[in-house]
C-alpha cells in the first residue's frame, strides 16, 4: 500500500501563468542538500540551454539561492528563478502549472511522494532511476527515468520532451490518471481491506491447549 496524497488538491489547483510556459521545468526541495540532486540538474541545464534557448528552470524550496547562483555559469543565471519556500496551496499550484517536473535525487528516498504529487498535478515527470522513484513510476511507464547522477542523460531526456510536446502531454495525461491510485480515498480503502482480512484471519485461528 503506497503513501497517500490529496490528489484532487493538485489536479484542481489554480494555474500560475508564469509557471505554465511550455519551456519551463521545475524542481522542488531543500536544494542545498546534495542528495536532492540540484547540481545534477544545473549541469544538465547547461547542456539543454544549447538546444532550447528559452528554457527556464524554476526552483522551489528552502535554501540560499545566492550561494547557488554564485556557482552557476553567468550565462545560465537568467534562465533560473527561485520562487522560495511554498505553502501547501502554493506547492499544489506549482505542480499543477509546470509542464515538466524533474526529480534528480541521488538517494535516501524511501518513497517518491513528490512524484505522485507532480503526476496528480498533471506534470510530465522526469526522475533519477533510484529504487524509490523507479517503483513509483513503474520502471518508466508513467514518467521518464534517467541514470542517477548522470547530467548528460538527464539533459537528453529533457531535450526529447521539449522537442516532442505531443508525447510529453500524452505521458502527463497518462501519469495523472495513474496518480489516482495514490489518492487517500483509494489508499484508505486498501488499508481497511487489509484490516478486514486480518480480523477475519484472526477469527479462524484456533487455540492450542
Amino acid at each position: 500500500i503506497p503513501n497517500g496524497i490529496a490528489g484532487a488538491k493538485y489536479a484542481q489547483a489554480p494555474i500560475v501563468a508564469e509557471y505554465n510556459d511550455k519551456n519551463v521545468i521545475g524542481f522542488l526541495g531543500r536544494f542545498e542538500e546534495p542528495r536532492k540532486g540540484l547540481q545534477v540538474l544545473l549541469d544538465a541545464l547547461a547542456i539543454v540551454s544549447r538546444f532550447a534557448p528559452d528554457i527556464k528552470l524554476l526552483i522551489a524550496g528552502p535554501g540560499d539561492s545566492a550561494e547557488v547562483l554564485n556557482n552557476v555559469d553567468s550565462q545560465l543565471r537568467n534562465r533560473i528563478k527561485f520562487v522560495g519556500q511554498l505553502d501547501d496551496a502554493q506547492k499544489a499550484s506549482f505542480l499543477r502549472s509546470i509542464p515538466i517536473y524533474v526529480a534528480p535525487n541521488t538517494g535516501g528516498e524511501s518513497f517518491g511522494i513528490i512524484l505522485a504529487e507532480a503526476l496528480a498535478g498533471g506534470a510530465a515527470v522526469v526522475a533519477s532511476d533510484i529504487p524509490a522513484f523507479t517503483a513509483v513510476l513503474e520502471n518508466g511507464k508513467y514518467g521518464k527515468l534517467f541514470k542517477s547522477e548522470d547530467s548528460t542523460d538527464l539533459a537528453k531526456v529533457i531535450i526529447d520532451l521539449l522537442r516532442d510536446r505531443d508525447s510529453r502531454d500524452a505521458m502527463a495525461n497518462s501519469g495523472q490518471a495513474y496518480a489516482q491510485k495514490f489518492d487517500w480515498d483509494v489508499v484508505a480503502e486498501n488499508i481497511f481491506e487489509v484490516y478486514e482480512m486480518a480480523i477475519v484471519g484472526n477469527g479462524k485461528v484456533g487455540v492450542v491447549s
